[in-house]
């Protein structure tokens, strides 16, 4: 609520509007759709990594994970001796490291490249293909690793809210241009801007590159 002229005055000058995408642009809080397996590995063993990278993920991403998991018939718990990796803006994965010697991690496709790519294993065409598959049809592509070898990819979605696309061109028609700005990859970011009607977009933005 404005309460000085001086900030109903600044109001009437704004031009751009920078907006984050999840909960204000979508409806927010992903949800897994798929699990992809990379070649060479069945979907069962695959959904258990999958599982296991997700267990101690409070995000309703990683609860989604577990819940389609247990759709496929697949069920994991903690068990001790589990050493569970957080989240980190800098990594931009996660994980676990299982008593038997397995480090599971969970992440961006580019993040899981670089750790995948580091320990001298490849990064497969084919699983390269799905991400940027999934990407370009508006999804986010989340990479296994396993020991840094590649098993396949988490399918996530996010969906527009809707009257969103009107309230934009509303804003256009004032002369206020409408920038998306997410932590999304390009292809991802691309779709939902283009879907969301909004005139720019800024993707892969850590949390304070947004503040920037």
């Amino acid at each position: 609520i404005a309460k000085s002229g001086k900030a109903v005055e600044t109001a009437g000058d704004i031009d751009t509007l920078l907006l984050d995408k999840t909960g204000t642009i979508t409806i927010g809080n992903r949800r897994a759709t798929n699990f992809h397996t990379g070649s060479g590995i069945p979907e069962e063993q695959f959904i258990v990594y999958a599982a296991l990278s997700s267990l101690a993920d409070q995000t309703p991403e990683g609860k989604s994970i577990l819940e389609l998991a247990e759709t496929k018939g697949i069920r994991c718990s903690k068990t001790g001796g589990m050493e569970f990796i957080e989240f980190k803006a800098e990594t931009r994965s996660s994980g676990v490291n299982t008593p038997e010697g397995l480090r599971i991690r969970k992440g961006a496709a580019d993040a899981i490249k670089l750790m995948v790519m580091k320990a001298g294993n490849i990064f497969p065409v084919q699983v390269s293909e799905k991400v940027k598959s999934i990407a370009g049809n508006g999804g986010t592509p989340l990479v296994v690793s396993v020991n840094n070898e590649v098993k396949g990819v988490i399918e996530l979605q996010d969906i527009v809210k809707p009257g969103i696309q009107e309230r934009f061109q509303r804003l256009r028609k004032m002369g206020v241009k409408t920038v998306m700005v997410t932590g999304d990859n390009p292809l991802t970011a691309k779709y939902i801007a283009e879907k969301a009607g909004v005139d720019d977009f800024i993707a892969e933005a850590r949390p304070e590159d947004k503040m920037q």
